[in-house]
């Protein structure tokens, strides 16, 4: 990291420091060794919470992203070069393995702390300033067309099904894929039946992720248009 990166990196720990109670998490994969600021408490930022459009989702760092990171980071030759949406990019960890692959990457969230948290782990693991766009699903703007989309635990909220999918019609290329990264929720199953029944295609991989001194078996979706 240069001098100018850790001073921005330094003054973004700072901001975020005065709004939240911070944690550090030190992450391996592989030879690849990252360092990820988070909330330490979710429940701390859950009793703050008055309408369901306020649940921090973003500010913890779940085991769909870890899986999703692994298996980014095993199959970097297929990222190098390529245009990247990530959606509900949380603290950012997904998206940083994206970039240490070689994306060209657009992060989205709708939260604005959730953007900080970004921006501070980007530069904390010696990566530039990140690409960032503030974005709600249900008014999400038109971003381009991309080769990957990707996504860690975002299907959890089923009345939002109906937007994720318009956006993935939307923003994906012709011979484009959608990589998600689900722990097993029924919900996740719901939705790639729904696009099987719209004649996407769906590949379905198990990453096992251990997490806490506990282990996760973390479903990687592909998910192509149907031919």
């Amino acid at each position: 990291m240069n001098v100018k990166a850790d001073r921005s990196s330094g003054q973004l720990y700072a901001e975020l420091n005065r709004d939240f109670h911070l944690k550090t998490v030190s992450l391996q994969f592989g030879t690849e060794a990252l360092e990820l600021i988070k909330v330490a408490d979710l429940d701390e930022l859950m009793e703050k919470v008055t309408d369901a459009d306020q649940i921090p989702f973003w500010a913890e760092l779940w085991p769909a992203s870890l899986g999703l990171a692994r298996y980014i980071l095993n199959n970097g030759q297929l990222l190098r070069g390529k245009k990247v949406l990530e959606l509900g990019a949380g603290i950012g960890l997904a998206g940083i393995a994206a970039r240490i692959a070689g994306a060209n990457l657009l992060q989205t969230d709708y939260s604005e702390a959730a953007l900080k948290f970004i921006r501070v782990n980007s530069l904390r693991n010696g990566l530039t300033e990140p690409q960032l766009l503030l974005a709600d699903w249900r008014r999400f703007p038109n971003a381009g067309l991309f080769d990957l989309i990707l996504g860690a635990d975002i299907l959890y909220e089923k009345t939002l099904h109906p937007h994720l999918v318009q956006i993935i019609t939307n923003s994906l290329k012709p011979n484009g894929v959608v990589w998600l990264a689900d722990p097993g929720r029924d919900y996740a199953l719901e939705f790639v039946l729904f696009l099987l029944e719209k004649g996407w295609s769906v590949r379905q991989i198990r990453v096992p992720i251990v997490y806490e001194a506990k282990t996760h078996q973390i479903d990687i979706y592909q998910i192509h248009r149907g031919n």
